[in-house]
């Protein structure tokens, strides 16, 4: 079983109204970022979590482009009149549909090793 277009039309709605082209270029971009410690199925959902990822951000893009609005990093809170800027980070604002951070999931079972008990101690 490979990713599919529609596999990632299930898994993420908020981009299943973007052009099948976008889709399966971001499905060819994520392919090479699949945990290959993973089994085949799971591969697929971290393959599928990271593409989702790249096309909800680049929804958001467009959206903020279209509305003229564009967010400016690191601006928490911003007044029109004597203009007022507030700068810091919003928890969750760079995975706000939480996409890679289910991808960061899958991924970081890669990096777990096991334990280790070594008898005899090894010096640096």
């Amino acid at each position: 079983m490979a990713a599919t277009v529609d596999d990632l039309d299930f898994l993420a709605p908020a981009v299943a109204s973007m052009a099948p082209a976008d889709k399966e270029r971001a499905l060819a971009m994520a392919a090479d970022y699949r945990p290959a410690c993973l089994p085949e199925k799971k591969q697929d959902e971290a393959q599928l979590w990271y593409a989702a990822w790249l096309l909800y951000g680049i929804k958001q893009q467009r959206a903020a482009e279209d509305d003229g609005v564009l967010a400016r990093p690191g601006v928490v809170s911003e007044k029109e009149g004597d203009l007022q800027r507030t700068y810091g980070q919003v928890a969750g604002a760079d995975d706000p549909a939480g996409f890679y951070g289910r991808y960061q999931r899958l991924a970081r079972l890669c990096g777990v090793g096991a334990a280790t008990v070594r008898s005899t101690p090894r010096g640096c």
